[in-house]
């Protein structure tokens, strides 16, 4: 008898066996006569490892506040006969004491469990003041049946769930703290047959493989084809080296180059390469060499393939794959504009394509590798306690633990790959985590082998809704790049599902058919003028971009194809080059029965809703660019998201207006918590506040910006709040979105982005409301 079978039986000994307990029925049982199929009994959980009994010491012994919690195995199941069909939130009406009262109980196993549980030393003992607490309360774990609703589970087994307070009730603001804690049973000493959910005890020093072969396995036979899909491509990629010139892989087992077999099966690779990349690429001039069978074994070339790529070789060896793709060898990197521009373009193919990508999330640079891929590079000490003998209680890490010191998810080139994979292996925090579209973090040290859980198919998330592309871009303009020149690099991808979706190109970043709307972003916190691309566009700042908009109407697209979401009656046009006059409209009119190719008046009004004419007290007639040079204008990155690239520069005619900048007067209205200066718009009646805006710190310390006057240009209409009812399109509440802009001679930059309503047109400062060109660049 093993260990832990020996351990279970002294359970069952002391606490007795209920008549619930045994109506439980075993994770291999049929749902319906009780019999196993051949499909249930093929679900099964690698064996358990037994617990070395050096996790106790002699000294331990429960604190006298720990005693009092009763605590019991029993107590982490839930039962047939609770009736619990949901989860429910449970008040921490258990306090531990303070942080520095737990720190003093060492010889305490739980009060161990929960300092490590809340983050150890990352939690402060005090804050602002004030000491703080360790608060519990009893939650559970289960199932979750629909993936948009991922608080909801149906209970399985109980938790003890651990938060930090300060003073009375409230929240610890650290950031270094663990995301909603967990403590529960280890399977091991499970009452019962049943072990979903309950933490596995692992391998100290290195990662179990067979674990990791089942897991997939378990996805190809139970998910089908859903899992062959990334959450953002609606459809199987089923042969890039037929759409990607020059397809190579690395053959792990000839230890060289191919050119990719179509159809196959491969993994991919998602790293960081780190600042001084000094590793093996593939060149002009190497790749016949690397494409001789063995060639990676060679020292010239072994002794420069760092850690991590070793690693991921040996993982793809381990799963019983043949192909591993890598960009750094299977991209030729001295050919600028020939197989690397189209492999860089085409990162949905190659990541949307790929079996499963291997993710180096804790992995800082190329030389750090996969953590539990060689023996003794685990590099985590597992956190069991063992509260009395046969009783061992275990805190539930998540993977999101780890990622607030993971440069993985501060990259735009790895933000981009996640978003394509379809199944995943994450290397973070000393374990390996299985992600599908239909398993959420299957866990090395969590039994997930279940056929609750296995062969259950989740709701697919929304797809229709256009807050998914607005989270892209948002989320993306926050990542950091090493090149800033690879701005829209990094985004290929991605752009090519925008294109696929949307049915629309991008203009710097901005999808042409919701050009206006998408111009509506502003500063989530401070930022910086990326010089070399537009301001006008999330791309031409180093920082979060926040769509503005977010809010405002229903999400969904093809609701938002039949009704504007704003209003605009500006013809935005794209200046095609710097030495050129020549512009074209970035959302092109309805052509006119002759199909000509001239842009009228006539077709614009056809086009935008009848707005350019009459639609304010002066005259708006000129709609059309007039021919003018830029003197001195910088040279953007060429923006390779658009089949036919311009300037950067747009050529409108619009409303200019001037206004007054001045500290704010209003309160800020509930949103996400926004790091700029939050500022007044002010005109004529210098009391009345017309509107505010966000500015950076930067903008704000130039002298005479601050109490001064600018001019702000109109963009469009539309609203700063819901409409009431849901009648989105009646005429109250509707504003001017307006754009604070700073001349540089012939042309002029973006500065932040606010709105007036539109009777407020009459507080312009100076000569009034003017019809005027722009240039933005």
């Amino acid at each position: 008898m093993s260990p832990a079978t020996t351990d279970s039986a002294v359970i069952h000994d002391n606490q007795g066996v209920d008549s619930d307990w045994k109506s439980v029925p075993s994770s291999g049982a049929s749902d319906t006569d009780g019999s196993e199929s051949d499909e249930d009994r093929s679900i099964a959980a690698p064996p358990l490892l037994p617990i070395a009994h050096s996790i106790a010491s002699p000294t331990d012994s429960l604190c006298d506040v720990c005693k009092d919690l009763n605590l019991s195995p029993n107590r982490f199941v839930v039962l047939p006969s609770d009736n619990e069909t949901q989860n429910k939130p449970h008040d921490p009406n258990i306090n531990m004491g303070t942080v520095k009262a737990i720190r003093s109980r060492s010889h305490c196993p739980f009060c161990r469990l929960v300092l490590v549980a809340l983050g150890g030393k990352e939690v402060p003992d005090e804050e602002d003041g004030k000491d703080v607490s360790a608060v519990m309360s009893w939650s559970t774990d289960g199932i979750r049946p629909d993936v948009n609703q991922p608080w909801n589970h149906i209970p399985q087994i109980r938790t003890l769930s651990p938060s930090a307070q300060k003073g009375k009730g409230e929240y610890v603001g650290s950031m270094r703290l663990n995301l909603f804690p967990e403590i529960t049973l280890l399977a091991n000493d499970s009452p019962t047959d049943l072990k979903a959910f309950f933490v596995r005890p692992i391998h100290d020093d290195r990662i179990d493989f067979s674990v990791v072969r089942n897991w997939l396995s378990l996805c190809k036979r139970y998910h089908g084809d859903s899992c062959n899909k990334s959450k953002l491509l609606n459809h199987k990629i089923t042969n890039p080296p037929s759409e990607i010139p020059s397809f190579r892989l690395i053959d792990v087992n000839s230890n060289c180059l191919v050119l990719g077999p179509p159809h196959c099966q491969y993994a991919a690779l998602s790293y960081v390469w780190g600042k001084r990349a000094d590793f093996l690429r593939t060149l002009s001039d190497t790749v016949n060499e690397l494409e001789k069978p063995g060639a990676l074994l060679r020292p010239e070339f072994y002794d420069r393939v760092p850690p991590t790529i070793r690693d991921a070789m040996q993982v793809v060896r381990e799963i019983g794959l043949q192909y591993l793709w890598v960009d750094c060898l299977c991209i030729v990197q001295d050919d600028e504009t020939g197989s690397k521009a189209d492999a860089i373009a085409k990162m949905d193919l190659v990541y949307g394509g790929a079996f499963v990508t291997i993710m180096a999330a804790s992995a800082m640079n190329a030389n750090t590798g996969l953590p539990g891929v060689r023996p003794g590079t685990r590099g985590e000490r597992q956190p069991i306690e063992e509260i009395m003998p046969g009783f061992r209680l275990a805190f539930k890490p998540k993977y999101e633990d780890y990622i607030k010191d993971a440069v993985y998810y501060t990259r735009a080139w790895t933000f981009q790959e996640q978003q394509f994979t379809s199944r995943s292996l994450l290397f973070i925090g000393g374990q390996v985590v299985f992600n599908c579209r239909q398993a959420d973090q299957w866990r090395e040290d969590v039994v997930c082998e279940d056929k609750r859980i296995v062969s259950k198919q989740l709701k697919a998330p929304e797809t229709n809704d256009i807050g998914n592309f607005e989270g892209l871009l948002q989320t993306y303009s926050e990542m950091s790049l090493t090149y800033e020149s690879d701005i829209y690099n990094a985004f290929a991808g991605l752009s090519r599902y925008f294109q696929s979706e949307l049915k629309t190109d991008l203009c710097h970043g901005i999808p042409n058919i919701y050009f206006d709307w998408f111009l509506l972003w502003y500063p989530l916190r401070e930022q910086h003028r990326r010089k070399l691309a537009p301001s006008w566009s999330w791309s031409g700042w180093i920082g979060a971009s926040y769509p503005r908009m977010w809010d405002w109407y229903t999400r969904r697209i093809d609701k938002i194809h039949g009704a504007q979401r704003t209003r605009t009656w500006i013809i935005w046009y794209h200046r095609l080059a710097h030495n050129s006059t020549k512009c074209v409209p970035i959302l092109p009119p309805k052509k006119n029965k002759n199909d000509k190719q001239s842009t009228t008046r006539s077709q614009a009004r056809n086009f935008y809703g009848g707005r350019v004419r009459d639609r304010f007290p002066f005259d708006c007639s000129k709609t059309l660019p007039s021919d003018r040079t830029l003197n001195g204008a910088p040279e953007y990155y060429k923006d390779t998201l658009n089949r036919m690239p311009g300037s950067g520069f747009l050529q409108f005619w619009t409303v200019s207006v001037m206004l007054s900048i001045k500290p704010a007067t209003s309160a800020a209205k509930l949103g996400p918590d926004n790091k700029c200066l939050r500022l007044g718009i002010f005109g004529r009646d210098s009391e009345r506040e017309l509107g505010t805006l966000y500015l950076t710190l930067e903008w704000c310390a130039i002298d005479g910006n601050v109490g001064g006057t600018h001019e702000f240009i109109l963009l469009c209409e539309g609203r700063e709040d819901r409409a009431e009812n849901q009648r989105y399109d009646e005429e109250p509440g509707w504003k001017y979105m307006i754009m604070l802009i700073e001349w540089h001679g012939d042309w002029a930059e973006r500065i932040s982005i606010g709105c007036i309503d539109r009777h407020d047109l009459n507080e312009a400062l100076s000569d009034g409301p003017a019809w005027k060109e722009i240039i933005l660049g």
